[in-house]
């Protein structure tokens, strides 16, 4: 009787065992089965234990400023014109607001907020009031007494912190740059004419143009105000290194003042420039550039001026010619929006597709 009952507590310990391990093994399924109610079947779908490969960006974004009244985008204040702006892409190329001759005794910088809401998606952008009325009451000066200038050329205009990135990059595996701009009917065809929107320092003597510029072109005066008032525009590309220049004025399309536009640069690493105007394309051509020349790794970007060597040439006694170029015009108009990034991009990357909004 003894061993019998040994054998049956035996027996009974190993079913015990059997059921531990069972259920053991039964909860190292981590993926439950999804049993259909309806048919009894297990309609798990299979574990992929392959490592996916991560998603390569399309590009990296160098600088980015948003030129609005939002909370987060600005440092300083307009109302004493010391505003300035981060780079929301994080690597450190604020703006700083900058003086050009007496502009200190200037209200120059201001909100624009005359924004259609139901064609664009920022809400504002900063106001650069740099007009020839507006400099005439502090410089008393003739046209006749600069070759450049137009009389005077007194306002202020944004330009990256000094050590700033971008200020050394010479963008050699390509760019886009791009700009969300409106221009100012006082916009004046002697004082304004050819001023950058956003161009790089350092002018080269022998071009006698910044390396880089986006800027605005000439115009048809009012007749009565000397301003662009009604009439329109085009912008002006340059591109230039020691040896090369890319001038092209954009005439394709003309632009009106009081209205919002986008403009796309993009350069590839052969040499490939193409401009696009409010996502359209404008114009495509091979050049012999791969980058843009850097005359000076402490020159800054700057926004809403315009320079050229001075040279031989009278300057006015205000902004002597320097080596990052006398200052020869300032903006009128505003500046919602600027971004930079290392590759070329498509307009369905660009700020066009991500804050326009194409009314049907």
């Amino acid at each position: 009787m003894k061993k019998s009952g040994k054998s049956i507590y035996a027996i009974i310990a190993a079913i015990l065992c059997a059921i531990i391990v069972l259920g053991a093994a039964a909860g190292c399924n981590k993926t439950p089965a999804n049993n259909d109610p309806g048919t009894g079947e297990n309609t798990e779908a299979p574990v992929d234990t392959a490592t996916e490969e991560p998603e390569v960006p399309k590009y990296k974004v160098l600088a980015h400023w948003k030129l609005q009244n939002q909370e987060g985008y600005y440092t300083g204040s307009v109302d004493d014109d010391t505003i300035g702006f981060k780079d929301l892409s994080g690597n450190g190329n604020d703006l700083i607001a900058k003086v050009a001759g007496n502009g200190d005794q200037l209200d120059i910088f201001s909100w624009d907020n005359d924004v259609d809401s139901a064609a664009f998606k920022f809400g504002s952008g900063l106001k650069f009031n740099n007009t020839k009325a507006l400099a005439a009451t502090v410089d008393p000066y003739k046209a006749s007494e600069t070759s450049y200038t137009g009389g005077y050329t007194s306002g202020k205009y944004l330009e990256t912190v000094k050590g700033a990135p971008i200020n050394s990059s010479t963008f050699d595996g390509g760019f886009s740059i791009e700009v969300i701009f409106k221009l100012s009917k006082d916009l004046d065809n002697e004082y304004n004419r050819y001023t950058g929107m956003f161009s790089r320092q350092g002018v080269i003597e022998d071009q006698n143009e910044p390396p880089f510029s986006i800027a605005i072109s000439e115009w048809n005066n009012d007749a009565a105000t000397g301003t662009i008032n009604e009439n329109e525009t085009w912008l002006q590309l340059l591109i230039v290194n020691d040896y090369t220049k890319l001038n092209h004025e954009m005439d394709e399309i003309l632009v009106a003042a009081d209205t919002w536009h986008h403009v796309l640069i993009t350069l590839d690493d052969l040499g490939k420039v193409l401009v696009y105007l409010d996502g359209e394309k404008l114009f495509d051509t091979w050049s012999g550039f791969e980058g843009i020349f850097c005359t000076d790794p402490d020159f800054s970007w700057e926004v809403g001026v315009g320079r050229k060597f001075g040279g031989d040439h009278k300057t006015d006694s205000k902004n002597e010619n320097s080596p990052e170029g006398m200052i020869r015009r300032l903006f009128a108009g505003s500046i919602a929006e600027i971004r930079i990034t290392d590759k070329p991009i498509e307009v369905a990357d660009s700020l066009f597709a991500s804050e326009f909004i194409k009314e049907k």
